[in-house]
């Protein structure tokens, strides 16, 4: 099963798709490329209980909005997970409701971190969330290599688990950061992080070429099960992890820029 864990596929709702008509053609393409399950993570920036309210809220009428253009256009899409790309705005472990922003029915959350450079805050929130039952994905990790390795290094060690978006397997200037991550078991889900049909379009097919090239159909397979565990309320655990070195690089310390 092929599943894109990172989408912004709801109509009008964040910086995804501006329309339903977008939304199902977004979703078609990912269908195209042999997606079956899309999880729905539209970007949420909690600062109280009121605000995951008001964004359960929206996020059900934009729902709503997609399921009546499917019906009306008669349109095949892949199946449709509910979750959110939570921004770490503050210490949303202490959130009210903050459950509601974890992906479908179980208790993993996609978390996206600061874009400015981390503090030792930053990672106590993660282990706060990490603590309470939920457990954190970072999402597009590929986007962090700017931070203090030591705050990297601080954040590998919590009980989490790392999405790396799509098109970054086949971007040049990822490809030694991907490449120590895939060998420490520092990769486990994938997504396209999809917002539009241009610049942000479903690209699904573009990773598992560029990952099975690099890494062989076994790791492919690994990270869609990693996606399907996920969503089944599976443990993945740390001894269901596993290594994966690209082919004729000679890998050198995991944290090196």
């Amino acid at each position: 099963m092929i599943i894109d864990f990172h989408s912004h596929i709801m109509p009008a709702f964040d910086d995804g798709a501006k329309d339903a008509k977008m939304s199902i053609a977004m979703l078609q393409k990912s269908m195209d490329q042999g997606v079956e399950t899309v999880v729905s993570t539209s970007h949420c920036y909690p600062m109280s209980g009121r605000d995951i309210t008001e964004f359960t809220d929206k996020r059900q009428t934009a729902y709503n909005v997609l399921m009546e253009a499917v019906k009306a256009d008669n349109a095949e899409i892949p199946k449709l997970v509910p979750a959110a790309e939570v921004h770490l705005s503050c210490d949303i472990a202490s959130l009210k409701g903050i459950e509601q922003l974890c992906i479908g029915d179980t208790r993993y959350m996609l978390v996206e971190m600061p874009s400015s450079l981390w503090t030792d805050e930053v990672i106590d929130r993660v282990y706060k969330l990490s603590i309470s039952g939920i457990k954190p994905i970072i999402a597009h990790m590929e986007r962090n290599i700017v931070q203090k390795d030591e705050l990297l290094s601080a954040l590998y060690m919590l009980d989490i688990l790392v999405q790396v978006n799509a098109e970054s397997f086949a971007m040049p200037v990822y490809k030694k950061f991907i490449g120590k991550m895939m060998k420490n078991k520092l990769i486990h889900i994938v997504g396209t992080d999809m917002h539009n049909l241009t610049t942000r379009p479903p690209d699904m097919e573009k990773a598992h070429k560029a990952i099975i090239k690099r890494f062989g159909s076994d790791c492919w397979e690994y990270l869609m099960q990693n996606a399907e565990t996920v969503l089944t309320e599976g443990e993945l655990s740390y001894r269901r992890l596993r290594s994966f070195s690209p082919k004729g690089i000679f890998m050198g310390n995991l944290f090196a820029k």
